[in-house]
């Protein structure tokens, strides 16, 4: 099964999203977190580092895991283990470093519920971070 691993940045009740590119298999043209699938034998903090900084240019300081979910994966006709994490200390100022994305953006929650987004469960995991 395909680990993969992917992540939110908060900074002053905003959360960043990349749009992703209409030639995307899985989700195109949706508004995601950053990350990606993991490389063979890599741990997914260290996914999520990596794709963090190819993608938007930071470097994760700390990340804490919200949740492991199995995702199917259309394309691939299987499934993935996606590990979420919220970043809680990164270096760097992002910006959009890669072709993933067409545009990266910070959201409020509320705008969000507008937003399309490429998984719902994004929405309930900001809501369980925010009551924290």
């Amino acid at each position: 099964m395909q680990q993969v691993a992917g992540g939110f940045l908060m900074k002053k009740n905003k959360f960043l999203f990349g749009k992703r590119t209409k030639k995307k298999k899985w989700a195109p043209h949706t508004w995601d977190i950053v990350g990606g699938h993991s490389l063979k034998d890599e741990d997914p903090f260290d996914t999520l580092k990596r794709e963090t900084y190819e993608e938007i240019g930071i470097v994760v300081l700390n990340a804490k895991l919200l949740n492991v979910i199995h995702v199917p994966d259309e394309s691939e006709h299987e499934f993935f283990m996606y590990h979420i994490y919220m970043i809680t200390l990164w270096k760097g100022k992002p910006a959009n470093c890669s072709d993933e994305h067409t545009k990266i953006k910070w959201f409020t929650r509320n705008e969000l519920d507008t937003a399309t987004i490429a998984m719902p469960v994004y929405l309930q995991l900001i809501d369980d971070w925010l009551k924290v």
